[in-house]
């Protein structure tokens, strides 16, 4: 198990060079792709999952649309990869074991996810607590949440209630006990 979380953290180890000679998009595809993540480009229908098969073409031409993260192994460290990516609009956190409430207020602080995202998900992240869903307050075009199986969420109604105060166009929906 310690070698796993080991490995894991190098899969999210930043390479800020590798970010600057191939673009944010093709970057982070790769990160996520290593870490057992999914990625759609806009303009396409089908999910990118294998590494060894992602598009090549022009520099920039596949922009990252959605991020399916379910049972990935991200984590916090590898979360610069977000920071250059303008078209993100949907992000599904799923049986993520390493999200916590830092992972989710650097969502909430990255720029480009503030106008871009419209879609978020969380389920059985056993990490997220009510502080992690609040910090998501910074998102501010986002227009959907879904939260579910989500056992560190103690105080539900407040958080909610705090959350759809600041994004008052915010549809929240629970499934949580």
């Amino acid at each position: 198990r310690c070698f796993w979380g080991w490995l894991n953290a190098v899969f999210n180890k930043v390479d800020h060079e590798r970010i600057q000679a191939v673009g944010p998009d093709r970057a982070a595809s790769e990160w996520l792709l290593r870490c057992g993540a999914l990625v759609r480009y806009q303009g396409y229908q089908k999910w990118q999952q294998d590494y060894n098969g992602l598009p090549t073409g022009p520099l920039g031409k596949y922009k990252i649309e959605a991020i399916n993260a379910t049972e990935s192994c991200i984590m916090y460290r590898g979360f610069d990869y977000l920071d250059g990516l303008e078209h993100v609009a949907e992000i599904k956190l799923q049986k993520c074991i390493y999200i916590q409430d830092e992972c989710l207020q650097r969502l909430s602080e990255t720029k480009n996810l503030q106008k871009s995202l419209l879609q978020l998900k969380i389920i059985s992240c056993g990490n997220v607590t009510d502080k992690g869903v609040i910090a998501l307050h910074k998102l501010t075009n986002l227009e959907y949440l879904y939260l579910s199986d989500l056992p560190g969420i103690r105080e539900k109604e407040t958080t909610v209630h705090v959350l759809q105060q600041a994004l008052p166009n915010l549809e929240v929906e629970l499934d949580l006990e």
